[in-house]
């Protein structure tokens, strides 16, 4: 009959055996009573799920003072690794996000990830927490437990994004739980995972667009919005106050996209240094360690309102190169979560699709704007090449073109010609 499996922090002491001890006799080589001595075997299973087994032995004709003494032995073994806030019966998903995410948040390593990398890495490691609520590490590190979690992620968002999951969550989480000693060796190392093989469904080829006069309307809403105090919800993380300010950013960011086409990544990545206010038109430049596609580029801001609106920005801001200027509503020095903007977008997009009856608000990502302005730009006669280069598109489609796109002086001389 196997043993009960013990937890962290428990032991058997109360459950062993205490009997009479024996010694090995130098002479025979067998094994013979020791006179006046008891002894016990116990198991422990320490905070960061090592079981150990022990012995306790001592000169003594009473059961308790040996389980007394063993007790004591129990309390040093778990003081000694119980110093760590991390322990087996801590809750995964409050781990996740605290160490793994915090930790690619903060990009500290070697190699520094990539902006776009970071996004995609925090996203599936919110989709296995949400798959994981209420568990403890020790119940969630189960092989089983583990390959129906990345199962019903593979349902749900496709298979890749599954195994890309399990990759990330193998060398963020796993490995960190291994060095933190919680526990012994990363589950998903030499796992076989068992998944449904489903692919996500595509995204509609070429974009869905805003004609120039939604656009144009979607400017004016925003350019016009008064940053009143959003009512205090009744229930929820945010105060009446944050809320506001998530709205404003929103609306600010929002802006900026809808005329500049710049992914909201990048809108939310420009710092003081990549704004010139000097050049007219004002102009943003992406770099290329925040680009997509590795591609830095300069964007010219053709509406004068909306440069207006980055100026107010960044006399806000710290005075500092590398300030952000549309930094997270709570915390201005950081770049805005990837999961609470695009929330906040949402949001936002199905108030403008109501109050500007523009139902394709409601179904369209923040991704619209880059499509939008190409859709608009090819019908005012700007080429392909330089549409391409100023949207940050693949170097091999500039490539098929002479045209020099060095310099804004060309868009902006045909933007402002048609």
């Amino acid at each position: 009959m196997p043993r009960p499996r013990i937890q962290p922090g428990e032991n058997t002491i109360a459950t062993s055996a205490v009997v009479p001890a024996t010694r090995k006799n130098p002479k025979t080589g067998e094994r013979e009573p020791k006179p006046g001595y008891l002894t016990m075997q116990w198991r422990i299973c320490l905070w960061n799920g090592r079981v150990e087994k022990h012995i306790t032995e001592m000169k003594t004709t009473r059961t308790t003072d040996v389980r007394h003494r063993a007790q004591k032995t129990a309390e040093t073994l778990l003081d000694g690794t119980g110093t760590g806030p991390w322990a087996p019966d801590s809750d995964f998903v409050t781990y996740v996000k605290t160490q793994s995410i915090s930790a690619i948040e903060s990009n500290q390593f070697p190699k520094p990830l990539r902006p776009n990398t970071q996004e995609r890495y925090i996203h599936v490691l919110r989709l296995l927490a949400a798959q994981m609520k209420g568990l403890t590490i020790a119940d969630a590190v189960r092989p089983r437990t583990l390959n129906d979690a990345l199962a019903a992620i593979a349902a749900e968002n496709g298979t890749a994004t599954a195994r890309q999951c399990a990759k990330v969550t193998s060398k963020y989480v796993m490995r960190r739980l291994v060095t933190d000693e919680v526990i012994t060796h990363n589950p998903l190392r030499d796992m076989e995972l068992e998944l449904p093989e489903h692919v996500a469904k595509p995204k509609p080829k070429g974009g869905r667009a805003l004609t120039p006069e939604q656009r144009a309307a979607v400017k004016d809403y925003l350019l016009a919005y008064e940053p009143e105090r959003m009512p205090q919800p009744k229930r929820g993380r945010y105060s009446a106050e944050q809320r506001t300010a998530i709205r404003e950013r929103a609306v600010d960011v929002t802006l900026v996209q809808a005329e500049t086409g710049l992914r909201i990544n990048e809108a939310c990545s420009i710092t003081r240094a990549d704004v010139d206010d000097n050049a007219n038109p004002l102009t943003v430049t992406v770099t290329a360690e925040v680009s997509k596609t590795h591609r830095g580029r300069t964007v010219p801001v053709m509406d004068d309102r909306v440069a207006d609106r980055i100026r107010e920005r960044l006399a806000q801001v710290s005075q500092e190169p590398t300030a952000l200027v549309f930094g997270s509503p709570a915390f201005p020095d950081r770049v805005w979560d990837a999961s609470n903007r695009q929330k906040a977008a949402k949001a936002l997009y199905r108030e403008m699709a109501d109050t500007l009856d523009i139902p394709l608000l409601r179904e369209v990502s923040t991704h619209v704007w880059r499509a939008t302005l190409n859709t608009e730009w090819m019908q005012r006669g700007i080429p392909d090449a330089l549409r391409a280069a100023f949207f940050g598109h693949s170097e091999d489609m500039n490539r098929s073109s002479y045209t020099d796109t060095s310099s804004t002086t060309q868009l902006v001389q045909m933007l402002r010609d048609s």
